[in-house]
């Protein structure tokens, strides 16, 4: 049973051609950095806070730096949070560029059959445009469900750095 939906899955990337591949790793990487973004956000960066106004209860009512200190963790915090943001919208930004590597490698393809059998014939052309078009709908699906994904975290991001302020406020 499973045997026939792995030969499905390598028909298809035949059909997409090298690029396909490309974009399929490409789509494994994204996910793989937005899923570690999400257990941190989710799991790691609640101990982690917790950990902080824990040891800031700690710090005397008198101290002079008190804007400081907030500021640095807020800070340090922030930019935890959003390590890897950037190379996730990169990522998301290159899918459908690489799909559009895929449409230009199969219209190639269209154009060297043409030239090779010095005819328009529809059948040979046709796998060609299945080449050009398989690859640039996967880059396009990748992209669309990373943004998805990238603009809740991101939204999700903004919310835990002003919670994390407010509390902060109150500690300090």
């Amino acid at each position: 049973m499973i045997d026939l939906y792995i030969d499905d899955l390598f028909s298809f990337f035949d059909k997409g051609g090298l690029v396909l591949y490309f974009v399929f790793f490409l789509a494994i990487i994204l996910w793989t950095l937005l899923i570690e973004r999400y257990v941190y956000v989710s799991f790691t960066y609640k101990k982690e806070k917790k950990a902080i106004i824990k040891e800031l209860e700690n710090i005397p009512s008198q101290t002079k730096f008190k804007d400081e200190i907030k500021r640095y963790f807020l800070h340090s915090s922030s930019f935890k949070l959003k390590s890897g943001l950037d190379l996730i919208k990169t990522m998301i930004m290159v899918c459908p560029l690489i799909g559009l590597l895929g449409t230009v490698t199969g219209m190639i393809e269209v154009f060297d059959v043409m030239a090779i059998t010095g005819s328009s014939d529809v059948k040979s052309m046709a796998n060609g445009v299945s080449m050009a078009t398989i690859p640039t709908m996967a880059g396009m699906a990748v992209a669309l469900s990373g943004i998805l994904f990238e603009k809740k975290l991101e939204l999700s991001i903004r919310y835990k750095i002003q919670k994390f302020e407010l509390e902060l406020s109150k500690v300090i």
